[in-house]
């Protein structure tokens, strides 16, 4: 055996987590092939980490050859993690992921054996979903007819057929084949493929011990849940290397996927596993649930067949721990149940969020206890509201990519293009192209069908897309102008990333929907001082304690003083991680931790204050204030104190001190502080597009850019934000100009052939200067991508020249997300509500040049001001929480603060707020619970905040950078960008990003692998367990394990709900606990249970 790179050091007893006999008995298993049965809360994941310790410091195995298949990334990393812990950093090395992964890196090494292509892709959702979308649009009278309603039912019965679970017949086979077509055409895989070509491909006997040799000791969790072919797959690989598999058949609950839970059986038969030759072992100890709970929950298990037989677990506390039954009127009561229930486990048990979770059947139901829950204050999440790629800027963006990355293998790109225009139109717009792609370009890809039907208002109406000519010609503009961006020379991933997020439109921050109600920052003169002495105090810090000049933050309410500064700190980036202790409530304190005592604040040092009387008297009580030298002081909400005439005691200097007053800003002293650290971190002023670019304009006789007689070419040139040239030329017209296009000139650029044009020069000499002109500056244009940039990329043709530059921007898409209130988009409507200029100029190209310049300048502007306001978004609880101590009147407060009240309580209802541990330290309860009792919460529209709360996800800008930040720094044009789509199929977010210290909100299948002191489990009836298409004995089987799995996230407390009457048909408890009803506390129908509230 290969020695491991973690050198076999003894394994000392410190290392090891404790184990008990059954556990340690199967960590140490000897290197045949193992199955290792552990039910809920017996130390599995325990188990499987020590036996890869085992393996690694014990019997000489590299880590690199031990493989930890798990079901998702989360669980890889957490097994990692834990690994190291024991075996230190060698245990990074493990090749630890989902199968799927496994078999991508086995055929990436065997392409030639595996017949794939050797470049060849894995196809995510963003590929296989609009084929099959499509498909079971075109056959939907088929689908119905055979029990396949949605398109996701059809893309799942094929995975099912792939497996050899299903069959299939005519129709589909023929659809099938035109995927497999699809996919080949792309040089592509689908999840089904890696394990289909691999199974196959570990026939071979020769590659199969290639593979072990990389592959030694194969660890495989949740072995369950395998499909058939996964189970092909472990089994071949088991022939040449150590398996080891730890499985619950009583956990299997992904049938519908294809998991079998007698692949356990057919491993046992195969590799003669048994307990009395140690192949087979048995986890008895459950230290997660109370014995009275797991006693229930095992009742409801059909055990014909299982290994385990009933009693074989035994719960280590045997002590306290109930279930309790409550059937309630209907589901709304049920919900009602449920949020009380809930609420009496927080305030009055002191229960923590994390510690408590609702299980419900379905989805729906989720995102309607959600609500509830929401509106009552109670921070929660939902299962359904966690996966990131799932939302639409991750999946456009993985679209474009995808474009992007088939350009770099030189691959057909009419596929991926139609995938992207799939993401960034309505089903509407998508089936008017297709239906005019069928009927007048049945030849042509879609791609070209698209441009055909953007471009022309023929096409548009042959299409029946009239009404749909904004987002297609917007579509169309941010395609072009992305792609031109790809093709700049050493563009990185994360610039790119960056870039495309905020052209593909799509809000990434709660703060964009209320940007219209927000008030600037820079607007105001008081604030843009106090934002620029934050900036000047920050540069000139230094590293260390007491380093440079000190920022003191006083109020007399010091609660407030402490809010601040952890607001301060965070919004400048001072904060550690961990972050600093919290200082305890005084009236004023340091930003930085002072030195012993308060020594005399200087001139270069800074104060916040909401109380300059009480500053005063602070100073006179410590010192604070010497004789030589005075602080600039920022005061807050300083109506009082510029009704007191601006008095200054102690001799400070009224030219040292920034009042902030109501009519500068909102009401609060906290939102003010808030916009002050806006204008400070924010842009100070637009930023220019380019360092350098040509704005550039082209009038001509007609909008038909392939055919129009170009008249006059017009550019403004400008280097960092300033104009340094202009360009402006007649072109010589033809002898053959017909009366029409002449018209044209004369309505539309009030240009006479005649007497106009008797100094133009000839098309060549114009075209030279221009191109001299602009040398290799990109061109910006306003629907440049339409018409501008086209007509001049076909006078470079004409010319035989090429284009100089070296990009085009095309502004109309950055003008529909800076303004998306606007009903038009073109550069006149701009002008004049945007730059306010309501008077039309000529259409000369120089003009236009100039209007669209001062667009843009207003367009940059725009940007600067939402970058101020949204900076510090994910800080907004500290605010709410500040306005509760301040208690401003409900009925004064400001639509600028409602807003900012309503964002930051929904970032404190999903827990996913970085301020979340600073709250928790200093708040008497959870922010969201004393914000909904405070009074300030009548300022808020309820219905308002549940449509914020169930949008946008908090912290989604967050999110992505951070999903992309493993690959930011590659080349956009390299094999990361390949890397970067493989890991986005494969794995995608590393974990969930909701904070820890919410509540709960699953379906059933869902919460598989969590658990939680406390469990309501929903929905517990006669039509859910078993459900009512649950005809076969396995699907009920199925259903008695769900029902099992919820039940069994419990450790202390159990309910049982269910309504009496749903969908208007009556209800009662489920058939699987019949004969266990003394064990089960229930209640009276209109009574509450004992320990619970009333409905």
């Amino acid at each position: 055996m290969q020695q491991g790179k973690a050198q076999q050091e003894s394994v000392t007893p410190n290392k090891w987590p404790e184990l008990n006999s059954d556990q340690k008995a199967a960590a140490t298993a000897p290197l045949r092939p193992q199955l290792v049965v552990a039910g809920p809360g017996t130390g599995k994941t325990r188990v499987l980490v020590c036996h890869a310790a085992h393996l690694i410091l014990e019997k000489g195995f590299d880590p690199e050859r031990v493989v930890l298949v798990t079901f998702t990334r989360q669980a890889a990393a957490e097994l990692t993690e834990r690994l190291t812990e024991i075996v230190g950093p060698a245990g990074t090395n493990v090749q630890a992921g989902t199968l799927h992964h496994f078999c991508y890196q086995i055929l990436k090494d065997h392409p030639e054996t595996a017949d794939v292509p050797s470049d060849f892709i894995v196809a995510g959702e963003t590929t296989t979903d609009p084929f099959w979308q499509r498909w079971h649009e075109e056959n939907e009278d088929w689908c119905e007819r055979n029990d396949l309603k949605s398109y996701q039912q059809v893309k799942t019965h094929v995975g099912r057929v792939k497996l050899g679970i299903d069959t299939v017949s005519g129709r589909l086979q023929k659809g099938m084949r035109r995927y497999r077509k699809m996919l080949r055409k792309r040089n592509a895989v689908d999840f089904d493929d890696l394990l289909v070509k691999t199974r196959d491909l570990l026939q071979d006997n020769e590659t199969r011990r290639a593979v072990s040799k990389d592959a030694g000791a194969i660890l495989v969790d949740e072995f369950q849940d395998t499909d058939p072919v996964q189970y092909e797959i472990l089994r071949r690989l088991g022939e040449d290397a150590h398996l080891f598999c730890v499985a619950d058949g009583d956990q299997s609950v992904y049938r519908f996927r294809g998991a079998r839970p007698e692949n356990l059986q057919r491993y046992i038969e195969d590799f003669d596993c048994r307990k009395e030759n140690g192949g087979l072992r048995v986890l008895g100890t459950n230290y997660r649930t109370s014995q009275a709970i797991y006693d229930v929950a095992e009742s409801v298990l059909d055990r014909s067949g299982q290994i385990k037989s009933r009693g074989d677990i035994q719960a280590q506390n045997s002590g306290s721990g109930e279930v309790r039954v409550k059937a309630c009127g209907n589901p709304e009561k049920e919900r009602r149940f449920a949020r009380d229930t809930v609420r009496q486990w927080l305030e009055e048990d002191r229960i923590p969020e994390s510690e408590i979770a609702v299980l419900t059947r379905w989805n729906s139901r989720a995102r309607e206890l959600e609500e509830a829950f929401l509106k009552d204050g109670i921070a929660c999440r939902t299962s359904s509201s966690d996966d990131l790629m799932e939302t639409p800027p991750a999946q456009k963006l993985q679209a474009l990519l995808q474009v992007i990355d088939a350009r770099r293998r030189e691959q057909g790109v009419e596929a991926p293009l139609a995938e992207l225009l799939g993401q960034m139109l309505s089903g509407h717009a998508m089936a008017g192209l297709r239906d005019f792609q069928a009927r007048s370009m049945p030849d042509q890809n879609l791609w070209t069908v698209f441009q055909t039907v953007a471009s022309s208002r023929r096409a548009r109406r042959s299409a029946h897309l009239e009404k749909e000519i904004k987002p297609l010609k917007r579509a169309y503009a941010t395609i072009t102008n992305l792609l031109q961006r790809s093709q700049k020379p050493r563009t990185t991933i994360g610039e790119f990333a960056e870039e495309a997020l905020r052209e593909l439109e799509d809000p990434l921050q709660l703060l964009q929907k209320e940007e219209e109600k927000l008030e600037d920052p820079a607007s105001f003169p008081a604030i843009r001082e106090a934002g620029r002495a934050l900036r000047t105090w920050k540069a000139d810090q230094v590293q260390g304690v007491g380093g440079g000049p000190r920022l003191l933050l006083h109020s007399r309410e010091p609660q407030l003083t402490r809010l601040w500064r952890q607001l301060v700190r965070r919004a400048l980036g001072i904060e550690t991680d961990p972050p600093a202790p919290l200082p305890e409530k005084q009236e004023a304190l340091f930003v930085r931790p002072a030195e012993e005592g308060i020594p005399p604040l200087g001139n270069e040092d800074l104060v916040f204050t909401n109380d300059i009387e009480g500053l005063f008297d602070w100073g006179e009580r410590t010192g604070a204030f010497g004789r030589e030298e005075t602080p600039t002081i920022v005061v807050l909400t300083s109506q009082e104190f510029r009704e007191a005439g601006g008095r200054l005691p102690l001799g400070i200097d009224p030219a040292e001190v920034i009042a902030i007053g109501p009519e500068d800003a909102a009401e609060s002293p906290s939102v003010q502080l808030f916009k002050a650290l806006g204008a400070a971190t924010g842009p100070d002023s637009a930023q220019p597009l380019f360092p350098e670019y040509v704005m550039v304009d082209v009038e001509a006789t007609s909008t038909d850019p392939r055919s129009c007689t170009v008249a006059e070419i017009g550019a403004v040139k400008v280097e960092d934000g300033t104009t340094t040239g202009r360009f402006s030329e007649l072109i010589e017209l033809p002898e053959d100009l017909s009366g029409e296009e002449a018209q044209t000139l004369r309505d539309v650029c009030g240009l006479d052939p005649e007497t106009d044009f008797s100094g133009a020069r000839p098309i060549d000499e114009v075209w030279a200067a221009f191109c001299e002109f602009v040398g290799e500056a990109p061109l910006v244009a306003h629907n440049g991508q339409q018409y501008d940039f086209k007509v001049l990329d076909r006078l470079a043709r004409e010319q035989g020249t090429g284009a100089p530059w070296n990009a085009t921007f095309d502004m109309l898409p950055a003008a529909h997300e800076l303004f998306p209130d606007l009903n038009r988009h073109d550069a006149e409507h701009l002008k004049q509500e945007v730059v306010g200029e309501k008077e039309a100029t000529a259409h000369r190209a120089l003009a236009d040049c100039l209007d669209q310049q001062q667009i843009l300048g207003a367009m940059q502007k725009k940007r600067a001001r939402r970058e101020r306001m949204l900076v510090h978004e994910s800080l907004l609880p500290l605010v709410v929480a500040a306005l509760t101590y301040e208690s401003p009147d409900p009925d004064t407060v400001t639509r600028d603060t409602k807003a900012l009240l309503r964002v930051g309580h929904v970032w404190a209802l999903r827990g996913a707020s970085p301020t979340k541990e600073d709250l928790q330290s200093m708040l008497p309860r959870a922010l969201p619970d004393r914000f909904r009792k405070d009074p300030l919460y009548a300022a808020i529209d309820e219905e308002e905040l549940i449509e914020e709360a169930t949008g946008i996800q908090p912290g989604l800008k967050r999110r992505l950078e951070a999903l992309l930040s493993p690959f930011a720094d590659g080349l956009l044009k390299s094999e990361r960008l390949e890397d970067l789509l493989a890991h986005l199929t494969l794995w995608g977010e590393a974990e969930t990003p909701e904070g820890k210290e919410v509540v709960t909100i699953s379906t059933y299948h869902s919460a598989k692998g969590l658990e939680f002191e406390r469990v309501i489990c929903t929905d517990v009836h006669n039509n859910a367990f078993p459900p009512f298409f649950a005809r076969d004995p396995a699907e009920r089987r199925e259903s008695r394990r769900l029902l099992y799995v919820g039940m069994t996230r419990a450790e202390r407390r159990l309910v049982l709900t269910y309504p009496k009457i749903d969908r208007e048909y009556e209800r009662s408890i489920t058939p699987f606990l019949e004969g266990v009803e003394e064990r089960l506390s229930t209640s009276r129908p209109d009574a509450p249970a004992a320990g619970s509230p009333a409905e």
